[in-house]
C-alpha cells in the first residue's frame, strides 16, 4: 500500500479525518477529549497537566481543531519543548485545549479579558483579533504586535536554524499579510495552515455533457477537460448549468445516476459568494480610511445588480447556495445529485463519493472581469499578553512555537496526515520530499487521492491571487449579514433594497 494511501486510511479513522474547519464552510466532527501527554483537553476547560515546576514556562493554547490536526499538534509539541530544553536548557509547556469553534473561542477571550482568563496563543480569525484590539484601553495591553518579534535580530524568522524556518519572505505573501490588515499598525496575526475555495466536478458526467456543449467532437479527455473547467467565468459557468438543467437526462446514462438533476451547482458560502463577487468586479465592500476607522461600503447599487443576476439563476435552478438548502453542497454532489459543488479546500475529504462511485475533479472557481480573485480561509493565529512577572518569556517561546510549527518538515507533515486539504503557508514546504510525493498523488487511489489535486489547484493555481479584506471591530458581523442578502433574497423573503438595507443596519450596530 503507498503512502499516500496510507494516509488517507489514517486520516478516515481519525474522527472522519479529524477535520474540524473552525468555522469554516465544511461538515466537521468535533472532539469532547484530546490528549496531549498526559494533558486533558474539553470543550469548556482550560487544559492541566499535573502542576508545572518552578521556572517553567507555560503557555495555553487554545484550539478548534479536530482529533488527526490535534495528534499532531501533540505530537510536535512535545517534539518542541524537548528540543527548547535540549537547545535552551528552558523548560516549556504548551497546553493545548480544544475550546469550540471559533466564535465560542472569540467569545471566551473576550469575555476573559476581565478576569485574565485568556490563553497565550490562539487560533483565531484576522476578524476576531480586530475584536481583540478594540477592546485595549492602550496599544498592546492584550495583543501582542509580533513586528519585533518577527525582525528580532536573534529570535526573528529565519534566526534560528534548530527550529528550522526560514525568513519572513518565506511565507506566501497573500498569507503573511492578513495580519497586518488592521485598522492599527503592526503584525497581529500570523498564518498556521490554509486553505481557499475550489471546485468540485463529477469527471464522469462532465465527460459527456461538456463535450456536447461545447460543441466539439474532438474536445475530450480529462486534460482537456481540466483546462477548461479551469478557465470558467461565472457567465460561462451560469451557461453550462443551464445547459446541464435542460439536458441533463440525455447527457447521462450510467447505473446509479438519478434521471434528473435539480440544481446543478451549489456554493457552500454565501458570504464568500457574495465577497468574492464583489473584489473580482472592483465593487466597494469595506475600506479603512485615512484615519484607520472602518467603512462599511457594501450596500451599493453595484453589489445589488450582482446579487439581482444571482436571484435569476437561482430561479431558473442553475446554481443555489447551502444559505438556501441548509446542507452542504457535498451531501447532494456525492449522492450524484448535483455535478458541481464550491466549497474550502480544507475539507476537501469530506467530497469524496462512497465507493469511488465517480471521480472527482478540482479546479478553481470561476471568476468575474477576468480577475480571479479568491479568499483566504484556514487557520490564523494570535499571541496574547497577560500582565503578569514571566509573561515576557510566554510570548517569546509562543513565537518561538509558532515558528516551529510552521517551518518545512512540520507543516509539510500536519498538512498531509489529516488535514483534511490544509495546505502549508511556506513556500519552503511545498519543496520537501514529502509534500512533492503527495501533491504527485497515485493515481490507482481513485476514491480520495483528489486531496493531493485539491493543494495542487490552491498552491499552483490560486497563489497569488488571494483577496485579504480589511478588519476592524464588526467585521465578523458583515460577512454574515453580506452572506445573509444572498441567502434571503434567493429564497425571497426580503426584496433586494431590504435585505441590503437590513444587512447594513445590522452591520453598524455591531461595528
Amino acid at each position: 500500500m503507498n503512502q499516500r494511501k496510507i494516509v488517507s486510511l489514517l486520516s478516515s479513522l481519525l474522527l472522519l479525518s479529524g477535520l474540524a474547519s473552525c468555522g469554516e464552510t465544511t461538515p466537521t466532527t468535533t472532539p469532547t477529549t484530546t490528549a496531549s501527554g498526559d494533558t486533558t483537553a474539553s470543550e469548556n476547560t482550560t487544559v492541566t497537566n499535573s502542576d508545572a515546576p518552578e521556572g517553567t514556562v507555560v503557555i495555553d493554547f487554545w484550539h478548534c481543531s479536530g482529533q488527526a490536526i490535534i495528534d499532531s499538534f501533540t505530537k510536535y509539541i512535545n517534539k518542541f519543548q524537548k528540543l527548547v530544553k535540549e537547545k535552551e536548557g528552558v523548560d516549556v509547556q504548551i497546553r493545548l485545549a480544544y475550546q469550540g469553534g471559533y466564535p465560542d473561542i472569540l467569545n471566551k477571550i473576550t469575555k476573559g479579558f476581565a478576569t485574565n482568563n485568556y490563553p497565550t496563543l490562539a487560533i483565531a480569525y484576522p476578524d476576531h483579533v480586530a475584536d481583540y484590539l478594540a477592546v485595549e484601553k492602550n496599544p498592546g495591553d492584550f495583543v501582542v504586535d509580533l513586528t519585533s518579534y518577527a525582525n528580532d535580530s536573534k529570535i526573528g524568522f529565519g534566526k534560528e536554524d534548530w527550529i528550522g524556518d526560514e525568513g519572513a519572505d518565506d511565507f506566501v505573501e497573500a498569507f503573511y499579510d492578513e495580519g497586518r490588515h488592521y485598522t492599527r499598525s503592526g503584525l497581529y496575526s500570523l498564518p498556521l495552515m490554509k486553505s481557499s475555495e475550489i471546485m468540485f466536478y463529477n469527471i464522469d458526467l462532465c465527460k459527456r455533457i461538456v463535450p456536447d456543449y461545447l460543441d466539439d467532437v474532438s474536445y475530450s479527455g480529462e486534460t482537456k477537460l481540466q483546462k477548461y473547467m479551469n478557465s470558467l467565468t461565472w457567465d460561462q459557468f451560469i451557461d453550462l448549468c443551464k445547459f446541464i438543467r435542460e439536458n441533463y437526462a440525455g447527457a447521462t446514462n450510467p447505473a446509479g445516476y438519478p434521471t434528473a438533476i435539480d440544481y446543478p451547482a451549489q456554493y457552500d458560502s454565501d458570504s464568500n459568494l457574495f465577497i468574492s463577487k464583489c473584489y473580482q468586479n472592483n465593487y466597494q465592500f469595506l475600506d479603512i480610511d485615512q484615519d484607520g476607522n472602518g467603512e462599511i461600503l457594501f450596500n451599493n447599487d453595484q453589489a445589488k445588480k450582482m446579487v439581482e443576476k444571482l436571484k435569476v439563476a437561482h430561479d431558473n435552478k442553475y446554481i443555489t447556495t447551502k444559505g438556501v438548502t441548509g446542507e452542504y453542497g457535498s451531501n447532494f454532489f456525492k449522492e450524484q445529485k448535483m455535478v458541481f459543488t464550491i466549497g474550502s479546500s480544507g475539507g476537501s475529504e469530506y467530497q469524496a463519493p462512497s465507493g469511488g462511485a465517480f471521480k472527482v475533479g478540482v479546479c478553481k472557481v470561476p471568476f468575474d472581469n477576468n480577475n480571479p480573485l479568491y479568499v483566504t480561509q484556514g487557520l490564523s493565529t494570535t499571541i496574547l499578553r497577560h500582565k503578569g512577572e514571566g509573561d515576557d518569556l510566554k510570548v517569546k517561546y509562543a513565537f518561538k512555537f509558532l515558528k516551529y510549527l510552521t517551518s518545512a518538515e512540520v507543516s509539510s507533515d500536519i498538512c498531509v496526515n489529516g488535514s483534511g486539504g490544509y495546505i502549508p503557508v511556506r513556500k519552503s514546504a511545498y519543496e520537501t520530499d514529502l509534500y512533492q510525493t503527495y501533491l504527485e498523488g497515485d493515481e490507482d487511489d481513485s476514491e480520495s487521492d483528489f486531496l493531493n489535486k485539491s493543494a495542487d489547484i490552491v498552491i499552483n493555481e490560486i497563489d497569488g491571487h488571494y483577496l485579504n479584506t480589511p478588519c476592524f471591530p464588526g467585521t465578523a458581523k458583515v460577512r454574515t449579514e453580506v452572506g445573509g442578502i444572498i441567502s434571503q433574497v434567493l429564497l425571497g423573503k426580503k426584496d433586494i433594497d431590504t435585505a441590503f438595507a437590513d444587512a447594513e443596519n445590522n452591520s453598524r450596530l455591531n461595528s
